[in-house]
């Protein structure tokens, strides 16, 4: 997979989940802004993986300095820059030892919908996904995404002012 699949999610992406692709096994899902999506033939860890190090980041990097914050070891939404931060939600039952975890784009989450008490439909703008959680547990998501990106910018503001010139 080249660089390009990942600038295209970050340009115009709003979320990417894992899926089973018939004859190629663990592919991943993206949804775009503008209605469509695209099979990547890559596994969700992998594009994941890619993604963070695209930020000179990591899943284990970000456990660890806002996991404790939000008080979660798993599922903890990862912080990418300002506005960019990406909320884990499981969107299917997993055979063997595949991925569960679909991620969402915090911004492009519009509103959620109770399908049952264990489902929820994640509303994007031109996008529906189903998650394997309640509607409480998707808006407490939300909310911890929300204080990560404040402390991320407590944390990076100081420096990003420094950095900033002025021409008059």
């Amino acid at each position: 997979m080249d660089w390009k699949k990942v600038e295209m999610f970050l340009s115009s992406g709003q979320a990417f989940i894992p899926v089973y692709a018939e004859n190629k096994g663990d592919s991943v899902l993206m949804y775009l802004k503008d209605g469509s999506t695209e099979m990547l033939d890559i596994q969700c860890e992998s594009f994941l993986a890619k993604l963070l190090y695209y930020f000179g980041t990591s899943v284990s990097a970000n456990r660890n300095r806002y996991g404790k914050l939000v008080g979660k070891r798993n599922l903890v939404p990862i912080v990418l820059s300002y506005g960019m931060t990406l909320v884990p939600y499981t969107v299917r039952e997993p055979i063997g030892r595949q991925t569960r975890t679909g991620w969402f784009l915090a911004k492009e989450i519009s509103h959620f919908h109770k399908k049952s008490q264990h489902h929820t439909v994640v509303q994007l703008s031109q996008h529906e996904v189903s998650v394997m959680h309640s509607e409480k547990f998707c808006f407490e998501q939300l909310k911890n995404a929300r204080c990560i990106e404040l402390c991320y910018g407590e944390i990076h503001e100081p420096y990003r002012k420094n950095s900033i010139f002025s021409a008059g």
